[in-house]
């Protein structure tokens, strides 16, 4: 199990970016992020296709602001060619919103710029402001001000609670434990901000791709999605060392997004 670390700077969790710049003079179109519409792909408009002269490339590189890239497959359907595989990581990493204005410029070479603007008009601070390392263990800062390295919740006793952290995206390696048990206990710096809340959330959601289950957590000495999981473990055929990537994107609802990445049969 690993854990996304980032800095907190004025309350926002950053780290520090690169600034790229765009030329103006660019071939570009615009999308008004829908997510019935722009989720889980994204449609080229067919006008835009002249550019890419007569060679579609069939994997482009999506690059933002912060010089974050994605790679994204390009597939054709009914006539039309569309952002496929990996454009959903892109969404989830930029935290898109109904209403979000996007550009995407072509410089050639299978690339696109990707500029983002809220619904306000600005360009959202946290495209340019984001800029996520690879996935590393969560150093946690405890009351004496001593920086440990917390261990996976199957793996540590969870201890007075005094620890500072903040932790909005994870991955759990299915243990044959998980099936047998039907249960999933979360990492302990992960869930120990909901039991010290008053009010805690009655239900939790696991949304993939394919579809949304609701899921009871128990609060014990540490979080657990239990009662619906055995549905959730069915439904995604989950096997032993499969990873599942868990990211909070509703914190009052409990709302987690899961992306499920395979152990090769």
């Amino acid at each position: 199990m690993r854990f996304r670390q980032r800095k907190k700077v004025n309350n926002k969790m950053v780290t520090p970016v690169e600034h790229v710049s765009i030329p103006h003079d660019l071939p570009e179109f615009f999308k008004i992020f829908h997510p019935e519409i722009c989720y889980p792909q994204l449609r080229i408009p067919p006008a835009f296709i002249k550019f890419f002269n007569g060679d579609i490339p069939s994997i482009c590189v999506l690059e933002d602001l912060a010089a974050r890239t994605w790679k994204v497959v390009v597939e054709r359907n009914d006539g039309d060619f569309f952002f496929m595989e990996s454009w959903p990581d892109f969404v989830l990493d930029n935290n898109l919103e109904y209403g979000d204005f996007l550009t995407f410029s072509y410089p050639g070479n299978s690339k696109f710029y990707v500029k983002i603007y809220g619904k306000n008009g600005c360009l959202k601070q946290d495209v340019t402001a984001l800029k996520e390392p690879e996935l590393l263990p969560l150093v946690e800062e405890n009351a004496r001000g001593k920086s440990i390295v917390a261990e996976p919740a199957d793996q540590t006793d969870n201890e007075s609670g005094d620890m500072a952290a903040s932790v909005t995206s994870f991955e759990i390696v299915i243990k044959a434990s998980h099936l047998n048990r039907a249960r999933l206990n979360l990492p302990a710096p992960f869930g120990n901000c909901y039991l010290k809340r008053k009010q805690r959330p009655l239900l939790a959601t696991l949304r993939t791709d394919s579809g949304s289950w609701t899921i009871v957590p128990q609060y014990y000495d540490r979080l657990e999605l239990r009662e619906g999981m055995q549905k959730f473990i069915d439904d995604n055929a989950l096997r032993v060392n499969d990873v599942c990537r868990f990211k909070l994107i509703d914190d009052e609802k409990l709302i987690l997004k899961v992306r499920i990445n395979r152990q090769p049969k």
